[in-house]
C-alpha cells in the first residue's frame, strides 16, 4: 500500500481505510504477546504480595492440619506470617493511593474529589443492578424495578438518549457573510502533536487499535494517515467504519443508589484513527477561536487553559465584588440533560457559519455526525 498514492472516489478511500486497519491489527496480533490479568487483580496488587499470599497460604493449610496440636511452633509463625501479609496489603493501598494523588493534574483532581467525598461504595462492578425504569400505562407512568439485560438497554437508551420534539431549524435561504479565516489541510506536524497527546492505556474502539500502538509506530503511520484525512476533505465524505462506537455504561463513584439512573454515566469508545483526525480539527477551531475572537470571554469550555477553576474564581470575584458595591448577587444553574447527544446538527452549523468559520469544517462535520 503506496502510502501518498492519490485517493480519487469514495470506494478508494473506504478499501484504503479497511487495508490500513487491517494491516495494523494484523501487526499487533502477530508481534505483542498477550497477557491475561487475574479477574479480581487489583491495581496496587504487586508480585510481593503474590509471594506472600503463597506463603501465608502454605502455612494456613500446615496450621489446619496441625489444629490438634496447639504448642506445635507452626501456629506462631502463622499468625506472624499473617499480620506481615496485612501490614503488606494496607502499606500496598496506601502508597497506591499516596502516588494517584501525586499524579493528579486539572482533569483527575475532579475524580479524586468524587472519590473522597462520596460514600465507600463499589462504584467498578461490571454487572449492572436492577434499575427503576418507567413503565407507561394507560393514564400513567409507573415506576418498576427492570432486570432483564434488553429492559436494561431501553431504559438506558431513553435516559441518555431522549427522543426530543425539534424546532424547523433549516436556514437554507440565509446568505453568510465570507469566512473570518482561511481553511487549511491538516499537517503531519499535527497529527504527531496529536498522537503525542494520547493516553497510553486507553481503551481501544471497535478497530482493536490501541494508543500505545499509534504511539510507538508514529513515524511509519502518519504518511498513511494523512492522505486519508486530507481525502475526506477534498471528497466531501467519511468513512462508514469511523462512525462506529461502542458505548459503554459505568457506574458513578460514590453513589448510594446504583438502582437510579441518574448513578451511571456514559463513556463512547471511538476508533483510534478517528479520534487523532478529531483532535487535529478541534486544534484549528480552537486555535481560529481564540485568534478572530469568536467565543465570549466568559466562555471556558473551549478557550485553551480555561478550566473549571478558572470559570469558579470568575463567578467568586464577580459575587465578591458585587458584594463591595452592597449590591445583590442572584444566580440561576441550570443542569442540562443530555445536551450533547441531544444537539441539533443543523443549528450548530448555522451558528459557526454566522461566526465565520469556512464551510470546509461545517461540511465534515456534517459528514461526521450524520449516521454516527
Amino acid at each position: 500500500m503506496n502510502a501518498r498514492e492519490e485517493v480519487n472516489t469514495p470506494g478508494e478511500l473506504q478499501l484504503r481505510v479497511e487495508e490500513l486497519t487491517h494491516a495494523v491489527t494484523e501487526v499487533i496480533e502477530a508481534c505483542i504477546p498477550k497477557v491475561a490479568p487475574m479477574p479480581h487483580q487489583k491495581h496496587w496488587w504487586s508480585p510481593l504480595l503474590t509471594a506472600k499470599q503463597a506463603e501465608l497460604c502454605r502455612l494456613t493449610r500446615r496450621v489446619y492440619s496441625r489444629k490438634r496440636e496447639q504448642d506445635d511452633p507452626v501456629h506462631l509463625e502463622h499468625k506472624e506470617v499473617r499480620r506481615a501479609y496485612g501490614m503488606l496489603v494496607d502499606k500496598a493501598k496506601r502508597e497506591h493511593w499516596d502516588g494517584f494523588l501525586a499524579s493528579l493534574d486539572k482533569r483527575t483532581i475532579w475524580t479524586a474529589h468524587q472519590y473522597t467525598s462520596g460514600d465507600p461504595k463499589d462504584g467498578g462492578w461490571a454487572r449492572i443492578p436492577p434499575l427503576r425504569g418507567s413503565q407507561t400505562s394507560v393514564g400513567a407512568d409507573e415506576e418498576r424495578l427492570v432486570e432483564s439485560n434488553e429492559d436494561k438497554s431501553r431504559v438506558l437508551c431513553a435516559t441518555f438518549f431522549p427522543e426530543l420534539e425539534r424546532d424547523d431549524t433549516s436556514h437554507a435561504d440565509i446568505i453568510y457573510l465570507a469566512p473570518k479565516f482561511k481553511f487549511s489541510l491538516i499537517t503531519d506536524e499535527q497529527i504527531h502533536r496529536a498522537i503525542a497527546k494520547l493516553g497510553l492505556f486507553k481503551v481501544p474502539g471497535p478497530d482493536g487499535i490501541p494508543n500505545i500502538m499509534l504511539i510507538k509506530c508514529a513515524d511509519l503511520l502518519i504518511p498513511h494517515l494523512g492522505p486519508l484525512y486530507w481525502t475526506t476533505f477534498k471528497l466531501g465524505v467519511y468513512p462508514a467504519g469511523w462512525r462506529d462506537s461502542v458505548t459503554v455504561v459505568l457506574r458513578k463513584p460514590g453513589k448510594a443508589d446504583y438502582t437510579a439512573l441518574n448513578a451511571h454515566w456514559l463513556v463512547a469508545l471511538l476508533n483510534t484513527i478517528v479520534k487523532v483526525m478529531s483532535a487535529c480539527m478541534a486544534e484549528d477551531l480552537i486555535h481560529a477561536a481564540e485568534t478572530h475572537g469568536l467565543l465570549p470571554n466568559n466562555h471556558f469550555r473551549s478557550h485553551p487553559r480555561c478550566t473549571t477553576t478558572d470559570s469558579l474564581h470568575y463567578v467568586t470575584k464577580f459575587v465578591k465584588d458585587a458584594w463591595r458595591k452592597q449590591e445583590v448577587v442572584s444566580a440561576l444553574f441550570l443542569d442540562i440533560m443530555s445536551a450533547f447527544p441531544s444537539i441539533m446538527l443543523e443549528q450548530l452549523v448555522h451558528d459557526m457559519r454566522i461566526r465565520g468559520v469556512p464551510s470546509q469544517y461545517t461540511n465534515w462535520i456534517s459528514c461526521k455526525v450524520n449516521g454516527h
